[in-house]
């Protein structure tokens, strides 16, 4: 429990606020066609750090130029990311590519999420 306190207070000490957007329930148009309901914003707080690029992880579309490194705090975040949320850091708006769940021995300390501009 003192890890996952030092590294909420960590994160909020260097981080800053973010949001994630969980995409709201699609709603069928009557045509076949769904209309994607409104995103639902759930507040945290994320520390940006960079990635070590390797060349093999771009040519193997691991990752892309760009592709930013965002430590997420489990302190106050009511859900889970997921790959299809998008991640809202000041006004830039992302896609998340990658979740990694930072849980040793069952306790989760913070997530580790590659994001991607949308560009």
């Amino acid at each position: 429990m003192e890890l996952t306190k030092n590294a909420s207070r960590l994160i909020a000490k260097y981080g800053q606020a973010a949001v994630i957007l969980r995409p709201g329930e699609g709603v069928d148009d009557g045509y076949g066609n769904i209309t994607p309901g409104d995103d639902t914003a759930h507040p945290c707080t994320a520390f940006v750090a960079t990635f070590t690029v390797n060349e093999e992880f771009i040519a193997a579309g691991l990752m892309d130029v760009g592709d930013q490194r965002v430590l997420v705090s489990a302190d106050g975040l009511t859900i889970t990311p997921e790959t299809t949320d998008k991640m809202q850091i000041g006004t830039t708006i992302m896609d998340i590519v990658r979740v990694v769940p930072h849980a040793p021995g069952g306790t989760l300390f913070f997530w580790e999420v590659q994001s991607r501009d949308l560009v």
